[in-house]
């Protein structure tokens, strides 16, 4: 079976390779947000020479870090799984002579390892070029951030799953997959560094899921994290991660038996 999701993760990939002039185009516009952000951050360090023991090319690295990564860890608005329910496609996933949950997980890497190579990279490079942001702290970071980066990739896809799944007790979920990932991204760190969050904000979103997708990565690629933290950011990832993949066997289970077939 493995070789099966195999298959079914290139199949989404090489499907991604037909929407060239789409991911161009929001290639331009990460690009676009990252520069108007990146001003905002200019401004406030010219009253501040430090926020939160960040200095500006600090702030500037995790802009684009942040950036970079969205596509990779939490796709908004992605509704996939949503419109198959909806429609009754997903009879069809049912019906496969394979497990439900990890077909859909394993098209999302496909789709995952495009925006990677071709959104992700190129993002921040980008950055490199126009502000010179960090290359990263160390050679000896790249298997921590690699490492925090896959936990919090898988944790981003199980996530969305978990929200389109809703579509199976409402007919329009889109509501509460917007909801859920805004909220996701917030306290990811997209929006504003998880840093310069208040004490107590920033020690909610450190216990969170969404905290490994682009808060913890950032900081290890930045030499902000490292040792004990480390261990134990990654450690709480993995937890998450088993968590959420077992809540979300125990829904699909529960909503299958909603399913109807006409004719058999």
């Amino acid at each position: 079976m493995l070789r099966f999701y195999c298959e079914v993760a290139r199949a989404a990939y090489r499907r991604q390779l037909m929407y060239r002039w789409a991911n161009l185009a929001g290639l331009f516009t990460n690009v676009f947000f990252c520069i108007v952000i990146s001003s905002v951050m200019i401004a406030l360090y010219h009253a501040r020479p430090a926020v939160s023991g960040y200095n500006l090319r600090d702030a500037l690295s995790y802009t684009w870090i942040a950036e970079a990564l969205v596509m990779v860890v939490m796709t908004f608005g992605w509704t996939d799984l949503m419109l198959t329910i909806r429609t009754g496609e997903v009879v069809t996933d049912l019906s496969k002579p394979c497990d439900f949950f990890l077909y859909w997980c394993s098209r999302e890497l496909g789709r995952t390892l495009y925006y990677f190579l071709f959104r992700c990279l190129p993002v921040y490079l980008a950055g490199l070029l126009i502000y010179r942001v960090e290359y990263g702290a160390g050679w000896l970071i790249w298997p921590a951030f690699f490492g925090c980066l896959a936990l919090g990739t898988l944790t981003g896809i199980v996530f969305r799953v978990l929200l389109n799944l809703a579509a199976f007790w409402i007919l329009e979920a889109r509501a509460i997959i917007v909801l859920g990932t805004t909220i996701a991204l917030f306290f990811a760190g997209l929006y504003l560094p998880v840093a310069f969050f208040p004490p107590w904000l920033r020690a909610l979103a450190a216990w969170l899921p969404f905290n490994g997708m682009m808060n913890a990565p950032a900081q290890i690629f930045l030499g902000k994290l490292g040792g004990l933290p480390l261990l134990f950011v990654l450690g709480l990832q993995l937890s998450w991660l088993l968590i959420l993949a077992l809540f979300v066997r125990l829904v699909t289970a529960v909503a299958t038996r909603r399913v109807v077939v006409q004719g058999g």
